[in-house]
């Protein structure tokens, strides 16, 4: 039977041991989703041959081919979300390195010195290895920092994939509604600029009062002041675009009037549970979790002795004296320990503060999820009293233009005149313009909520991905 001295393993099984105990445990997220939505579903269930909503690729529920290439443009060429990929590669880069500098470190210099006496002039050559062993949670907490610092910025660049998109087709909801809204006005100045001149010709017939062209003046001017509001947001639209593109300049075709997309929003049936996972800021609160957990990892680390193990070789060679025994070699090897004792309460005070750290992460976790919930729970109510906007006033404007066809039919029987017909037309002038600003709004709703999901297409095969 083989005896070995107890000596000889008893130090090392207790340093391993009092290290397994100094490891800090990963604390357990909150979960404080409910198990439901309020507003289950925005819109009736789609029909069958309508796939269900995907967060990857929700603004092609729109059908409209400009705004998808639109926004696959946008995201080759934002310069945000650019800086924000770099960000990622470098975390990245930095991260593989977290293990590398536990392995032995091999250092060389040279350089020249003399002694106290300013007698000899000594030029040395050193060699020196260093193995830090990472001990009671050290190197742990080291990985956690670096996982948490990948995961933070892989979580801001889907941020800002999120915002990206969401911008993008808000923009462009914003254009189209202008460019429509730009027509309706110009319709309505010229149904109060020919209900101007046949007023004219009542007042010569004694038809009309001098009163009543005043007031249609006073219309006139005001519609030449309501039309001016859409080219504001049309500019503002087109130069929001050329921006959220990389482009100095909005692109000449977004200049062409196109219609409204129609939007077909379907319904939202998964889970909280299932669709918030995918939010980027969820995603950056449990890294700053984990952050936090890897500091408090290595702050009790730092209460107990830091050993590492380190050799060196210093050669050294007599300038002054350069006659036989003026060079000299010394090699040594030796664990190196840095021992917590007179700074043990300083040591001991920063992994309490550390701690207090850790659990106030914890409460931003548990705000972040609560913020969540509620910023998706309001999209989808204002997604749904959106949407019942549009409808009443689609139901307004077919209403409005039956009975301008209606006094058409009469006009062409003799039963009705030009100026009647004018005031039907403005009103259904109106009523459009009205439905696209709703329309626009629902567009954004729809936007809006999905932004709240996290909704964005993941990086491309090749980048870089969480």
């Amino acid at each position: 039977m083989l005896r070995f001295p107890l000596s000889r393993f008893a130090v090392p099984c207790v340093v391993l041991l009092v290290s397994g105990c100094a490891q800090v445990d990963m604390p357990a997220l909150p979960k404080l989703l409910p198990s439901h939505w309020t507003h289950q579903s925005s819109t009736p269930v789609p029909p069958k041959d309508i796939p269900a909503v995907d967060l990857t690729n929700w603004w092609k529920r729109f059908g409209d081919s400009e705004l998808d290439a639109l926004v696959e443009h946008a995201l080759n060429s934002n310069m945000s979300l650019q800086q924000a990929k770099l960000r990622l590669q470098a975390a990245r880069a930095l991260a593989g390195n977290v293990s590398k500098s536990y392995l032995p470190q091999l250092g060389f210099s040279a350089y020249g010195t003399e002694d106290a006496a300013a007698i000899d002039a000594y030029y040395q050559l050193s060699l020196n290895a260093t193995w830090k062993l990472g001990l009671f949670g050290d190197l742990e907490g080291m990985k956690r920092q670096a996982v948490a610092s990948v995961e933070r910025a892989a979580a801001t660049e889907q941020e800002a994939r999120v915002s990206l998109v969401a911008e993008i087709v808000r923009n462009y909801l914003e254009l189209r509604a202008a460019q429509q809204q730009i027509a309706n006005a110009d319709e309505l100045l010229a149904i109060d600029q020919r209900t101007l001149e046949l007023t004219d010709v009542r007042i010569k017939t004694r038809l009309a009062g001098p009163e009543q062209r005043l007031q249609l003046q006073a219309r006139l001017a005001r519609a030449q002041a309501a039309s001016i509001v859409p080219k504001q947001a049309e500019a503002r639209a087109l130069h929001a675009l050329a921006a959220l593109t990389g482009q100095t300049q909005p692109d000449a075709a977004w200049l062409e009037p196109r219609a409204m997309p129609s939007l077909q929003a379907g319904s939202i049936t998964q889970l909280p549970s299932d669709l918030l996972r995918s939010r980027p800021d969820m995603r950056i609160a449990e890294a700053e979790v984990l952050q936090a957990v890897g500091e408090l990892g290595i702050a009790k680390s730092a209460l107990y002795p830091r050993l590492a193990i380190g050799a060196t070789y210093l050669y050294s060679y007599n300038l002054t004296q350069n006659r036989r025994g003026s060079q000299n070699g010394v090699p040594a090897i030796g664990p190196m320990i840095d021992l917590p004792l007179f700074d043990w309460g300083q040591r001991k005070a920063i992994a309490a503060a550390r701690q207090h750290e850790v659990d106030a992460t914890l409460a931003a976790y548990r705000q972040v999820l609560l913020d969540s919930v509620a910023q998706v729970e309001t999209g989808m109510a204002l997604l749904t009293l959106a949407q019942q906007r549009v409808q009443h006033l689609r139901n307004a404007l077919a209403a409005t233009e039956a009975s301008a066809e209606k006094d058409r039919s009469l006009t062409r029987l003799g039963l009705s005149s030009e100026w009647n017909g004018l005031e039907y037309k403005h009103e259904v002038a109106q009523a459009r313009q009205s439905l696209t600003a709703a329309e626009a709004d629902y567009g954004i709703a729809f936007a809006t909520l999905f932004r709240a999901l996290g909704g964005a297409p993941l990086p491309a095969e090749g980048e870089p991905q969480s």
